[in-house]
């Protein structure tokens, strides 16, 4: 939940993050590495626009569908590798 992340890092003003979008296999590659930067883009600026400073954002990075964490034969798997990734940095 992106609140939760906000809240996380106004708590702890020192962390900063990396952001990685993911897509699933539904598509081309074209397409895919630009959809997940996006997504992980979209993420940034709402962090920014919350008030977290730019310069807390150390990443902002899209791989496509080259790094699934669940099966894309499924439904249900295609959704999970819809995603972003946060990592909060020390």
């Amino acid at each position: 939940d992106l609140e939760t992340i906000y809240n996380l890092l106004i708590q702890a003003e020192q962390t900063k993050v990396t952001i990685v979008g993911h897509t699933d296999n539904t598509g081309s590659d074209a397409v895919n590495t630009p959809l997940s930067k996006n997504r992980a883009q979209s993420v940034a600026d709402y962090l920014i626009r919350k008030g977290i400073p730019a310069t807390r954002v150390q990443l902002v990075d899209g791989k496509g569908s080259s790094d699934p964490i669940a099966s894309n034969s499924t439904n249900f798997g295609r959704s999970k590798n819809r995603r972003v990734q946060i990592t909060l940095l020390q």
